[in-house]
């Protein structure tokens, strides 16, 4: 299951779409992207479950272990938390930045285990439990850098859909 409950009381899901207003369909569904189609049951959208995980400064954070370059730089790139649509008590539609998805979509598998040790250290994923640990983060990361290659063969970009709990 792709949705997650956080500590902050927000609900996230990581997803690839075609453009930003077929990520914005995403919007439709309360179960956001993950939200099985009528008929095959198939989730709508292709999503990865990343609890916890938000995307403007815990990406922004990943993009710049991952990158080398400077977070100030990673967090003002283009479509970096981009809203591409929601209400004003959510849920919203946010982008990933075309840099971090290249950086994910490009790392090796050692390379991603390295990234994910580092990224678990860091203040705001350390105090946020288990599930952030830098084994199981990792495999977080190597499925966030698998969905990346998929969205690339296909021409998608990556989106994150989040919503406050209930």
């Amino acid at each position: 299951m792709a949705r997650t409950r956080t500590r902050t009381g927000i609900v996230t899901e990581y997803f690839a779409a075609a453009s930003d207003d077929v990520a914005a369909l995403a919007l439709l569904e309360r179960e956001g992207p993950s939200a099985r189609a009528e008929g095959s049951g198939e989730p709508l959208f292709d999503t990865v479950p990343m609890p916890s995980i938000d995307p403007f400064v815990m990406l922004g954070t990943l993009h710049e272990i991952l990158s080398g370059r400077p977070y100030r730089e990673c967090t003002a790139a283009p479509r970096h938390g981009q809203v591409v649509g929601g209400a004003d008590e959510g849920p919203w539609v946010v982008t990933l930045s075309d840099g971090l998805v290249h950086s994910l979509a490009e790392a090796s598998a050692a390379r991603l285990v390295e990234v994910a040790a580092r990224w678990a250290r860091t203040p705001e994923l350390r105090t946020l439990g288990p599930q952030h640990q830098p084994l199981r983060l990792g495999g977080a990361v190597a499925s966030l850098a698998s969905l990346a290659r998929r969205a690339i063969e296909v021409r998608h970009t990556l989106y994150c859909w989040t919503r406050l709990a209930d």
